[in-house]
């Protein structure tokens, strides 16, 4: 059986030089660097956590935790949470984007500037980029500088790039390529910025979804190059159980894990609702993802730990949350347009009830993207082609269902006043919905997660699960669906 005592031996044999391991006691194995630290805490019955936190700011880096009882899968992860720890390394500079009409004088800037934050002992690095790239760039740096000859594209960065610093670069400080004057200004705004944090998402679900089971809820969110699976424990409505298991890749083992641990920890849970990519359908994912017959993922983790797991697809999860914490959205869309991705998807809430339409694939709007849309993998990288590619899906919302609201995530297009503007041109102003763009994620999904699950629980198992020939497991999740009952 593969122990502690061996985990602390590989995860010795594996740390670089710099590194400091203490033992600080039989429970605890860390490792600290001058950037973050890795701690590795051992839990009774054989649950491991590991975690990273960034010593700049206190911010979790990487959390998970799972049963410390594979050898192979146990160093996968370990090896996995010192790749994250190295990666840090590289990120504690400051990274800044010059950007002007044709990224010339910027680029000398930039290399004028990284000579004197050198000469300085500053982690600030420098590079330049043309207005026309800094939509496809702009999202790996931290600081982003307007010179004053892109100036006229400040207001929309400052939207575009609202998680960021973005500032205007005086005229006065570029003509003379004062490097003391922008690293004054950096400076100042990174200071200002770690003085305030961002405004927490605080919203009640509506009584009408009043729980009276104990549920567990997972999502999965891909987020700035890092998946983070959130999980939380509904409790007759209540939260008593709030996480995210933070990695910087996926595989369904994570999710095996996070159940399996949450079950050892936590009794009583009745169900599992589970919300993740792809086409969910009675029970069944229809999702490619590595080294699991996604199809069978429902059923899989049901018969394991004898619970329900009940499946969504992640966006129609984002839509019964968001309609549970809202007013006035008995008739409404919820379009997600992931960053850099031409294929969107869509939840589509009708009559206060989730339309999932046909083999559940209603909101499935790639192929009409395909369609509509020409060369839209290239044109999603920019706010002009973005604009086009969500504009042609909303036309097709309206179109079709007449919706009162449209709810809209999408980095490149926040401004719905553009977009109202664009969609102008083809339907009456009278007849375009209110128009709301969203930031947050987690919060709609955990909560639509949560209920999917007690509408399955309150139907007949034979509404959600598939009864048809070669679908002979679908009895053992009747009768757990049953059992719960």
């Amino acid at each position: 059986m593969y122990t502690k005592e061996k985990a602390v031996e590989y995860l010795k044999n594996r740390m670089n030089a710099e590194w400091t391991a203490e033992e600080p006691d039989e429970e605890h194995f860390r490792l600290s660097t001058p950037y973050a630290i890795a701690e590795v805490t051992f839990h009774p019955m054989d649950i491991t956590e590991l975690q990273i936190v960034n010593t700049a700011d206190g911010a979790s880096r990487f959390y998970l935790h799972f049963q410390l009882n594979d050898e192979r899968h146990a160093e996968e992860l370990f090896d996995e949470m010192l790749v994250t720890l190295r990666r840090l390394e590289k990120e504690q500079t400051v990274k800044v984007l010059l950007t002007c009409t044709s990224a010339l004088t910027t680029s000398y800037f930039a290399s004028e500037l990284n000579r004197a934050a050198e000469t300085m002992k500053l982690n600030y690095s420098f590079a330049a980029v043309s207005i026309h790239g800094i939509y496809e760039k702009g999202f790996d740096y931290d600081v982003i500088l307007v010179a004053p000859q892109a100036a006229h594209e400040y207001e929309n960065l400052k939207k575009i790039f609202s998680g960021r610093i973005v500032m205007k670069i005086p005229a006065s400080v570029f003509g003379q390529y004062s490097t003391g004057g922008v690293l004054k200004m950096l400076m100042d705004a990174l200071q200002e910025k770690e003085s305030s944090g961002p405004e927490p998402l605080t919203k009640v679900l509506r009584s009408a979804f009043d729980n009276p089971y104990r549920i567990l809820s997972v999502c999965m969110i891909n987020h700035k190059n890092e998946y983070r699976i959130a999980y939380r424990i509904f409790d007759h409505g209540k939260k008593t159980l709030d996480k995210e298991v933070i990695k910087p890749a996926f595989s369904l083992q994570d999710i095996d894990d996070l159940i399996g641990y949450v079950l050892v920890r936590h009794k009583n849970i009745a169900a599992i609702g589970l919300a993740l990519p792809g086409i969910a359908n009675r029970g069944m994912l229809y999702h490619k993802y590595d080294n699991v017959d996604s199809r069978n993922v429902g059923i899989w983790l049901s018969e394991k730990y004898s619970k329900p797991v009940i499946l969504s697809n992640d966006v129609n999860a984002i839509a019964m949350g968001y309609f549970a914490m809202h007013e006035g959205c008995e008739n409404m869309v919820f379009h997600f347009q992931p960053r850099g991705m031409a294929q969107a998807g869509a939840g589509i809430i009708i009559g206060s009830r989730l339309h999932r339409g046909y083999r559940s694939a209603a909101g499935e709007i790639a192929n009409l993207t395909e369609a509509v849309v020409r060369r839209s993998e290239q044109k999603i990288q920019t706010p002009e082609g973005a604009m086009e590619i969500v504009g042609k899906a909303l036309l097709a919302y309206i179109a079709v269902l007449a919706p009162e609201k449209i709810v809209i995530y999408s980095e490149l297009t926040p401004d719905m006043e553009a977009m109202r503007e664009w969609l102008g041109k083809y339907v009456s102003d009278e007849y375009i919905p209110e128009l709301i763009h969203v930031v947050h994620l987690k919060e709609f999904m955990l909560a639509g997660a949560m209920i999917h699950a007690l509408e399955i629980l309150g139907k007949d198992p034979s509404s959600y699960i598939d009864n048809r020939p070669g679908h002979e497991k679908s009895a053992e999740f009747a009768r757990l669906l049953k059992e719960v009952k």
